[in-house]
C-alpha cells in the first residue's frame, strides 16, 4: 500500500497566507495541514508516500527533506497553473497504476486514525464519507440499491445524498488499473488536463466499472480548507482535541478587541461570559488601558450586560501601584487621565510636580502639551519614569489611536531615557497575582485576548494556555509567521461545552 497526496494547487482563497507558501503548509492549530495527513499515513504503517507539487513546490520539498521515518517522493507538476488535480494524479501513473493505494488532496486536516481505519477495513475499494452530512460546497455521494457508490459530485441533491466525501480514497490493485486507464483516456485521448479526479471517478461509478463502497468515518473530525472560514473551523476543532476551552477553571479576558471594539459590543461574547459565570467559572478582566478606574470599568461592563464587580477587574495600574508600595514611594507625577490620578491618590500617594520620586506614564486621552513638558523636565532632571503598559495604539471602531507606548516613544526620543519599568501585558505580574490570590494552578487558567505580543505573549511567559480572538487587532495571517503562538484561535470568543 502506498499513499498519494495531491498538493499542486495555488490556494488563492487563503491569500495573503499563500503568497509565498502552498496551502498545505498553512498551519491549523499550530501544525501544517500536510502534517495531519502524514501523521495519518504514519499511524497506518504506510511508508511510501508520493506528493505531487506545483505552486511553491520547493517549500514542500524543503519541509519533507529531513523526514526520515517515511519515504517521500516528490513529483513536479510543471504546468499546475493550466491543469487540475486529475493531471497531477496522472503524473503518478508509473508509480501507482496496478498497485493498491490511498489517495487524498493536500488541503485536509483529519483525525490521524482515518487512514489506519480505512486500511484495516476488509473492503478493498472505499470512499471516506461523513455519512448523513450535506454541504453544498462538498463532493457528495449517492448509492445504488446494492449499496455501491453510483455518483460523486457537488451537484448531488440532498434527497439522494448519502453523505459528503472527504477526499480520501482507497484503491485495490484492480481498481487502480481501471482508474488510471480512465485518467489516461481523459488526459491523452480527450486532451483534457483541467478536470478533477472525481470526474473520472464519477464516470466509472455511474457505469459501475468501479464498485466502491462508502467508508463511514463516524463523524471523526475533518475540515477541507479552501478559505478563511474553513481555516477558522479547523483551528477551532483541532485545537480542542486534547482539551476543550470549556475545561478550565479561570478565564482572564482582555477587554478592547475581545469583548468590545471601541463602542461596538460583541453580544455573543457577553452571553458566553455570563453563561460561564453562572457555571461558577472564575472570570477576570485584564486591561492595559489605564485611562479608566476600576469602578468605571465595572460601570461600563455592567451597562453592556456583564455580571461583574470591582474584584473582577485587573488593570496594569494595579502592578504599577504594587511596585510603588513595595519601594516605599510617597510622591509621584502622573502623566495620565484624571481617573488614573484618582487611582494613584486612592492608593495613598501624593501627586506633585516638585521633586517626585517617579513619573508615571499611562494611556492619556486627556493629554496636553503642558503634561508632556512637565514629564520631560522631570525626566531630564534625573527622575525615573515607569509606564503602566507599552501598547503603541488602542483599537477603536474608527481605527487605531495612540496609546501609552506612543507617549513612551515620544519621551524616549525627546529625553534619551527609557522607562525604568513597564507594567501591564505582556508582563506576567497580573497572572501571577490571580494565580496566588485565588490559589489556582496555572494549568487551570486561560487567557483570552486579541493581541499576540501582549495578551498571548503574557500567557506564554506565564505558563498558561491562551485563546487568540480575531475580533480585534490581530489578523489570522499574522499568526503564521509569529514566534508567539496561542493554544487556541477563534474568530470571536464563544463558549461551547
Amino acid at each position: 500500500m502506498i499513499g498519494i497526496i495531491l498538493a499542486a494547487g495555488v490556494g488563492s482563497r487563503l491569500r495573503p497566507m499563500t503568497n509565498d507558501k502552498p496551502k498545505c503548509l498553512v498551519t491549523v492549530a499550530g501544525k501544517p495541514i500536510l502534517e495531519y495527513q502524514l501523521n495519518a499515513y504514519r499511524k497506518a504503517g504506510i511508508k511510501d508516500i508520493y506528493i505531487v507539487v506545483g505552486y511553491e513546490g520547493e517549500k514542500i520539498r524543503n519541509y519533507c527533506k529531513h523526514i526520515r521515518d517515511i519515504n517521500i517522493t516528490i513529483i513536479e507538476n510543471e504546468i499546475y497553473e493550466d491543469t487540475n488535480n486529475m493531471y497531477s494524479l496522472y503524473l503518478v501513473k508509473e508509480y501507482a497504476a496496478g498497485k493498491n493505494f490511498i489517495l487524498n488532496n493536500a488541503d485536509l486536516a483529519i483525525d490521524d486514525s482515518l487512514v489506519k481505519n480505512m486500511v484495516k477495513s476488509d473492503k478493498s475499494d472505499l470512499v471516506a464519507v461523513d455519512v448523513g452530512l450535506f454541504n453544498d460546497e462538498s463532493m457528495k455521494v449517492s448509492l445504488n440499491e446494492d449499496g455501491y457508490i453510483n455518483d460523486i459530485s457537488k451537484s448531488v441533491g440532498e434527497d439522494s445524498s448519502f453523505g459528503c466525501s472527504i477526499d480520501f480514497y482507497k484503491f485495490s490493485e484492480e481498481s487502480s488499473s481501471v482508474f488510471f486507464g480512465e485518467i489516461e483516456r481523459i488526459v491523452n485521448k480527450e486532451n483534457n488536463k483541467k478536470d478533477w479526479t472525481e470526474i473520472a471517478m464519477q464516470r466509472l461509478f455511474k457505469s459501475q466499472f468501479l464498485k466502491f463502497l462508502p467508508f463511514d468515518i463516524k463523524h471523526s473530525p475533518w475540515v477541507e480548507i479552501d478559505n478563511y472560514d474553513d481555516l477558522s473551523s479547523a483551528d477551532k476543532i483541532f485545537s480542542q482535541l486534547e482539551r476543550k476551552i470549556s475545561e478550565y477553571k479561570c478565564y482572564c479576558f482582555d477587554l478592547d478587541g475581545t469583548i468590545y471594539v471601541g463602542g461596538r459590543v460583541l453580544p455573543d461574547v457577553i452571553l458566553s461570559i455570563n453563561k460561564m459565570k453562572l457555571e461558577n467559572k472564575v472570570i477576570k478582566y485584564l486591561s492595559n488601558n489605564s485611562s479608566k478606574s476600576k469602578s468605571e470599568y465595572v460601570e461600563k461592563l455592567t451597562n453592556i450586560g456583564l455580571i461583574c464587580d470591582v474584584e473582577d477587574i485587573n488593570l496594569s495600574t494595579d502592578s504599577a501601584i504594587s511596585f510603588l508600595h513595595k519601594h516605599g514611594v510617597n510622591k509621584v507625577y502622573v502623566l495620565g487621565t484624571k481617573s488614573l490620578q484618582k487611582e494613584i491618590i486612592d492608593a495613598g500617594f501624593e501627586i506633585c510636580s516638585y521633586k517626585p520620586e517617579f513619573v508615571i506614564v499611562g494611556y492619556d486621552n486627556e493629554l496636553t502639551y503642558e503634561k508632556l513638558k512637565t514629564a520631560s523636565r522631570l525626566i531630564n532632571s534625573g527622575v525615573d519614569y515607569i509606564a503602566t503598559h507599552c501598547d503603541i495604539f488602542c483599537p477603536t471602531e474608527d481605527g487605531p489611536i495612540p496609546d501609552a507606548g506612543a507617549i513612551i516613544s515620544m519621551l524616549e526620543q525627546t529625553t534619551g531615557m527609557a522607562p525604568y519599568r513597564i507594567f501591564g501585558k505582556p508582563s506576567i505580574d497580573l497572572i501571577n497575582d490571580i494565580s496566588t490570590r485565588y490559589q489556582l494552578d496555572k494549568s487551570d487558567i486561560l487567557m483570552i485576548g486579541d493581541r499576540l505580543y501582549t495578551d498571548i505573549k503574557m500567557a506564554n511567559d506565564a505558563g498558561i494556555d491562551s485563546v487568540l480572538v480575531l475580533s480585534g487587532d490581530t489578523k489570522r495571517e499574522e499568526v503564521e509567521d509569529s514566534s508567539v503562538k496561542p493554544t487556541y484561535i477563534l474568530k470571536k470568543f464563544i463558549y461551547d461545552i
